[in-house]
C-alpha cells in the first residue's frame, strides 16, 4: 500500500527529513517519491525501517571512531611537538580512561584490560618510547572497538542525547530498557512503531478487495500476536462482531469510514488508528498528562496522532542538526536546528543538507544565508522571505529553550545586496554574532557597544590588544546603518559618505592627540562618548564633541548637526563611527581599512 507524508508544521517536515536520511544512510532514498507538498512510499519500505534507523545512528555516533580519531590526532601532534609529549601523553590518558570507564559499567574483564595497559603510560617519557606509545594505545584501540562494547557505548550515548532533546518516556528509550542489546531494542522499536502502520495497511488492502473470509482470517491472526497494538486491536475487534452478525462487507465499511472512528489531528488524514499527542512523541512542543488542558481554550485534554505521523516524529533526531555556538560565551551554547520552508520537499530537504555539511559548526545559518544569496537574486529573496529557523536545547526534563525567526523582506534583501560587506568581517566570532542579531532582529548597537568597550578594557589591561579591529567594528556599525536604510525604504537610500565622515573626524582627532603627545587621553574620552552613546544622551555627547574639537582648534563637521534631528544618520550610527575613529589604530596599522 503506498503511503503519503505531507509537509506540516516544522516539527513534521523534521520527522520528514529525518526520515529521508535514514533511507538515504541505506541507500533507500530513491524509493521514495519526492512531490513538492509530500512524499509518498510503498509500506514494504517499512519492514526494516527499525534496523535502518538503529544503523544510522550507530553510525553517526560511533563510539570507536570518536576514540580513535582523538588518539590519531593526539599521536600526530606528538611527533611534531616533542617538547608536549608528557602532557600529551597524560591528556590522552585522561581521555582514555573517561571512556574506560563506561566501559566498566558493563564488561568489566574489558575495562580491566584497559586499565592495565593505561598504567604502563606513566613509563613513556621520551621520544625513544614513541614506539612503545603505539603498541600501548592500539592495544586499548582493539579493546574499544569490540561490536559489544562499541555499540552498547554508542547507543547508550545515542539514547542520552535523544532521551533528552527530543522525547518525555517512549518505547525502548525508557531507561529500563537502556540495559537491551540493540537487536532487542529495534524488536521494540518495530512493535511499538512499524508493525501498527503495516497492519493498519493490510487492514485497507483487504478492505478494498472486499474480500472479507481473508479479511477475518488476517483479523484472527493478528488478535493472536501479542505486539498487535491497542489502538488497531479495537478495530480489529469491533470489525469481528459486526462479522458474526452478518458477514456483510458493506457493514464493515460502513463502520470503518464512519464518525466512530477519529481523524489525525495532525495531518487531518490517517484514520482509525489514533492515540494522544504527548511529549513522548515530541517533548519541545508537547506536554504530558493533565498539563495538557493549558494549551487549549476548550480545556481539551487530548490531541489525537496516527501511528504514520508518530513514526515520523520520532525521525526528528536524524532531522535536526547541532550547532554549537562558540560565540556565546555563558549559559547553553549547543543546540539542535532545523531549517523549515514552505517551498517544496526537495528544497526542505536540500538545505538542510547544505546545515548538515557545513564545515564550521558555529557557522551552518552564515553557510547557509551565503549559500542561498548566490543564486538566481530573486529566487534568493524568495527563499529568505519563506525560510523559518528552529533552535531548541532541552536543560533538563522540565524545561526546553525554544527559539524560532524568519526573516523580514528588508533582511532578505539585505542578505542579497550585501553579503560581501557581512562576509568581509576578518573576525569569525563577530560575524557569527551579527548574523545571529540580524536573524532575531536585535539591534546590532548593544554588540557594538560592548566590542568598542572590549576594544577600551583590553588597552587599559593588556599590551596584546584585542582580536577584534576597529576596522571589523566599523564594519558592524556600516551594517547596522544599512540594515536600517533597507527597512525604511531599500538600498537607493544607503549613503555611506556621511557616516565615512564621521569615522574620519574621530579619525583626525585622534592624529591630533598622538601629534600633541596625549594619546594616553583618548581613552578617557571614548569612554565618556561612549556612555552617553549608550544611554542616548544627545546633549552630554555633543557637549564632549564640541569641547573636543575646540581644544583641538578644528571645526565641528557639519555632519554632527544630525544628532539632534536624526534626518539621514541616526545618533548610534554617528556615535559609534565617530568612536570607532577616535580610537582606531590601536594595535593596528597607520592606514584606514574597510573603506
Amino acid at each position: 500500500m503506498n503511503l503519503r507524508v505531507y509537509m506540516n508544521d516544522w516539527s513534521m517536515n523534521m520527522g520528514i527529513v529525518g526520515f529521508l536520511n535514514i533511507l538515504n544512510h541505506v541507500d533507500l532514498k530513491d524509493e521514495v517519491t519526492m512531490k513538492d507538498n509530500y512524499i509518498e512510499f510503498d509500506s514494504s519500505i517499512l519492514e526494516n525501517f527499525n534496523k535502518h534507523y538503529f544503523k544510522y545512528f550507530l553510525d553517526k555516533d560511533n563510539i570507536y571512531k570518536s576514540i580513535n580519531n582523538n588518539v590519531i590526532m593526539k599521536l600526530n601532534y606528538i611527533k611534531s611537538n616533542h617538547d608536549k609529549l608528557k602532557s600529551t601523553v597524560e591528556q590522552l590518558k585522561k581521555d582514555l580512561m573517561y571512556q574506560n570507564g563506561k566501559v566498566k559499567n558493563y564488561f568489566k574483564d574489558d575495562a580491566k584490560i584497559i586499565s592495565e595497559n593505561l598504567n604502563l603510560l606513566k613509563g613513556i617519557k621520551k621520544e625513544e618510547d614513541l614506539e612503545h606509545l603505539n603498541e600501548i594505545v592500539n592495544n586499548c584501540l582493539e579493546i574499544f572497538e569490540k561490536r559489544y562494547i562499541n555499540e552498547k557505548l554508542t547507543i547508550n550515548k545515542t539514547r542520552s542525547y535523544i532521551g533528552d532533546n527530543f522525547f518525555g518516556q517512549v518505547s525502548f528509550l525508557q531507561k529500563p530498557r537502556a540495559t537491551l542489546s540493540i537487536e532487542e531494542q529495534a524488536e521494540f522499536m518495530y512493535r511499538d512503531y512499524i508493525l501498527p502502520i503495516l497492519d493498519y495497511c493490510n487492514l485497507n488492502e483487504l478492505l478494498q478487495k472486499q474480500d472479507i473470509d481473508k479479511l477475518i482470517e488476517f483479523i484472527d491472526k493478528r488478535l493472536e500476536d501479542k505486539n498487535t497494538s491497542k489502538a488497531i486491536e479495537g478495530i480489529f475487534k469491533d470489525i469481528k462482531k459486526i462479522s458474526k452478525k452478518n458477514k456483510d462487507i458493506d457493514l464493515i465499511l460502513n463502520y470503518y469510514n464512519s464518525d466512530n472512528l477519529k481523524i489525525c489531528e495532525m495531518c487531518s488524514d490517517h484514520k482509525g488508528i489514533v492515540s494522544n499527542y504527548t511529549e513522548g512523541h515530541f517533548s519541545p512542543l508537547a506536554v504530558s498528562g493533565d498539563n495538557a488542558m493549558n494549551m487549549y481554550w476548550d480545556m481539551k485534554l487530548d490531541f489525537s496522532i496516527c501511528d504514520i505521523c508518530k513514526l515520523m516524529l520520532f525521525c526528528t533526531p536524524a532531522g535536526s542538526n547541532m550547532v554549537r555556538k562558540n560565540y556565546i560565551k555563558e549559559g547553553e551554547n549547543e543546540f539542535y536546528t532545523f531549517i523549515n520552508m514552505d517551498t517544496s520537499i526537495d528544497d526542505l530537504y536540500n538545505k538542510n543538507i547544505i546545515v548538515r555539511n557545513a564545515k564550521d559548526r558555529d557557522s551552518v545559518f552564515k553557510e547557509l544565508i551565503l549559500d542561498m544569496v548566490g543564486e538566481n537574486k530573486k529566487k534568493s529573496e524568495w527563499q529568505l522571505g519563506n525560510i523559518l529557523f528552529i533552535e531548541f536545547k532541552a536543560i533538563d526534563s522540565k524545561k526546553c529553550t525554544l527559539n524560532y525567526f524568519d526573516i523580514p523582506t528588508y533582511s532578505s534583501k539585505f542578505f542579497c545586496d550585501e553579503s560581501k560587506t557581512l562576509d568581509s568581517i576578518k573576525d569569525k566570532s563577530l560575524k557569527l554574532s551579527v548574523i545571529d542579531l540580524i536573524l532575531k532582529e536585535r539591534d546590532l548597537k548593544y554588540l557594538i557597544n560592548e566590542k568598542i568597550r572590549e576594544k577600551l578594557t583590553d588597552s587599559l589591561n593588556s599590551s596584546k590588544g584585542f582580536y577584534t579591529s576597529t576596522n571589523d567594528i566599523y564594519k558592524v556599525i556600516k551594517i547596522r546603518y544599512t540594515l536600517d536604510c533597507y527597512k525604511k525604504g531599500g538600498k537607493e537610500k544607503v549613503d555611506e559618505k556621511k557616516l565615512k565622515s564621521v569615522r574620519y573626524a574621530g579619525r583626525e582627532i585622534h592624529d591630533y592627540y598622538v601629534q600633541n603627545n596625549s594619546k594616553n587621553k583618548i581613552d578617557g574620552i571614548a569612554y565618556r562618548l561612549l556612555n552617553t552613546a549608550k544611554v542616548r544622551n544627545k546633549k552630554d555627547f555633543m557637549d564632549i564633541i564640541l569641547r573636543l574639537f575646540m581644544s583641538c582648534e578644528k571645526s565641528v563637521p557639519t555632519v554632527f548637526l544630525d544628532v539632534m534631528a536624526e534626518k539621514e544618520l541616526d545618533f548610534e550610527s554617528i556615535a559609534y563611527a565617530f568612536i570607532s575613529g577616535l580610537i582606531s589604530e590601536k594595535y593596528e596599522t597607520n592606514t584606514m581599512e574597510g573603506k
